[in-house]
């Protein structure tokens, strides 16, 4: 086993199989809400999640990394005493803007509404979830002490299997007993709060584990001054990924937000994969980049980079080649997002083959160069929102994310290189590009030419591609480093002390 891997495949596996099931539900709950209400309606429900998410950005306080970096080095009582200020200082924000957003809601209504438009339900809809944005950061914070305490199988099955699972059920259940926005509103956000409750509970009542033998006595300050550029970085990244939902709102009728909004969701499915995987080995990469064992540091971000691409980029690839199919499923007036869709999923194809480079640059301890980095995404994001998104409506939108993800991926590959030699390319990695493109995206694009787009020939073509694909990667797992993840899993795993 190669230095860093050592229970790489066990984790990967626990990370890709729960953000399977997130994406899945993900998809799952869009479509339900997407068919079920009018595209105003689902446009309503697009602005009202985005903005909840812009809350957890800003009231989570980038205090997940700071968690990871600090809580295992800290002793139990200090560790605890750490989150509850973080979990308190998060609250108490929440409730702040929870009460902005309420008094707010009026004239919200009367922006996103037309000329000669009742806006009383979109005030409606904003006031709904106004109540329910004290929950958005406390997610976050208690999400990332789970993980922080070694709470990691039981964060993700939380995380990426329960709540999603409960926002599918509960959105099914909104769609047949109302048609209105607000109801499927409530029904995405109560199993967020619920969640944050049973995880709290959790973190209460469960004996710490993993803690360091020479716990570090870390201040307030210490925390707050290596917390702050992620908080601002965090608070960037999350306007990167909504504020051109609103922006379209605000421009366009609430259509064109629905439909940008459900691209949007489609596309950043795939992200779910990154994030699990950056939320598995981010402490465990923060623990050798301080043991000083740079050559496992290069192994784990490499290989980790060649499997995800390996999962990400044939989702990509698909929805590339089969867009205009992807997108009916949403309804027939959703097709038209079908160019918007190609476009992001391009871009996301260098994110994914960027690997996880912001955690590599933040376990640096190199948190204010990933800051500058994102900040720069959200000024190119933003600026050239407001110029496109008039114009171009959502393929102007789609652009400016686009040059938004390239810049906050390249960015930070750059500096890595330069800091600290890292890099995720070579052979693993490369194998695993080609092997998405040749053995699946080909098979894809030649059966979409011969046969169309429809259903029975996607059918078909996909399963030809997954066949022609899966043996590839049974073909190159030496170099892709397929044989060393199966090889961990079928290590006996000694059982954890929680003495």
């Amino acid at each position: 086993m190669e230095a860093g891997l050592d229970g790489l495949g066990r984790r990967s596996v626990l990370a890709l199989g729960g953000a399977g099931v997130s994406g899945l539900a993900t998809i799952g709950t869009i479509v339900i809400a997407s068919r079920s209400l009018t595209t105003r309606g689902a446009g309503e429900f697009f602005v009202a999640i985005s903005l909840f998410a812009i809350v957890q950005g800003v009231c989570s306080f980038g205090a997940e990394t700071g968690f990871q970096f600090f809580v295992p080095t800290m002793s139990a009582d200090g560790g605890r005493r750490l989150v509850r200020i973080v979990a308190s200082a998060s609250l108490g924000a929440g409730l702040a803007i929870a009460l902005i957003v309420w008094l707010l809601a009026q004239p919200i209504g009367e922006l996103l509404a037309e000329s000669g438009e009742p806006n009383g339900r979109t005030a409606s809809v904003i006031r709904t979830i106004a109540v329910l944005l004290p929950f958005a950061g406390l997610y976050e914070v208690t999400m990332g002490a789970l993980r922080a305490r070694d709470r990691v199988l039981f964060g993700v099955v939380l995380d990426r299997i329960v709540r999603p699972l409960l926002q599918i059920v509960a959105t099914i259940v909104a769609v047949t007993v109302s048609d209105g926005s607000r109801t499927v509103v409530v029904a995405w956000a109560v199993p967020i709060g619920l969640a944050v409750v049973v995880a709290t509970g959790v973190l209460i009542t469960a004996r710490p584990t993993n803690v360091s033998e020479t716990p570090e006595d870390v201040s307030q300050a210490t925390f707050w001054r290596y917390t702050a550029p992620r908080s601002v970085a965090r608070i960037a990244q999350t306007i990167t990924q909504r504020i051109d939902v609103l922006i379209l709102a605000a421009v366009y009728p609430l259509e064109e937000a629905a439909i940008y909004g459900t691209v949007s969701r489609c596309m950043i499915a795939g992200v779910f994969v990154a994030t699990a995987l950056r939320q598995t080995i981010q402490s465990r990469l923060r623990r050798l980049v301080l043991q000083g064992d740079r050559v496992a540091v290069k192994n784990m971000y490499g290989v980790s980079t060649t499997w995800l691409v390996l999962v990400t980029w044939p989702v990509y690839l698909l929805m590339i080649t089969h867009a205009p199919l992807i997108m009916s499923a949403f309804g027939p007036e959703y097709v038209r997002g079908a160019p918007a869709l190609v476009l992001l999923c391009s871009a996301m194809l260098v994110a994914s083959a960027s690997g996880l480079v912001d955690v590599v640059l933040l376990m640096l301890g190199r948190s204010w160069l990933s800051t500058i980095n994102v900040t720069v995404a959200l000024i190119l994001n933003v600026t050239l929102n407001l110029l496109l998104a008039p114009e171009f409506g959502m393929i102007g939108s789609a652009i400016a994310w686009v040059v938004a993800i390239l810049a906050s991926n390249v960015f930070p590959l750059i500096q890595t290189a330069h800091v600290a030699g890292l890099h995720p390319g070579g052979v693993p990695l490369a194998t695993a590009i080609a092997a998405a493109v040749l053995a699946f995206a080909l098979p894809m694009a030649i059966g979409r030419v011969a046969f169309g787009v429809g259903i029975g020939p996607f059918a078909v073509v996909l399963v030809i591609a997954l066949i022609v694909y899966g043996a590839t990667l049974h073909k190159q797992r030496g170099r892709l480093k397929l044989d060393q993840f199966v090889q961990d899993l079928r290590r006996r795993v000694p059982a954890p002390s929680h003495g």
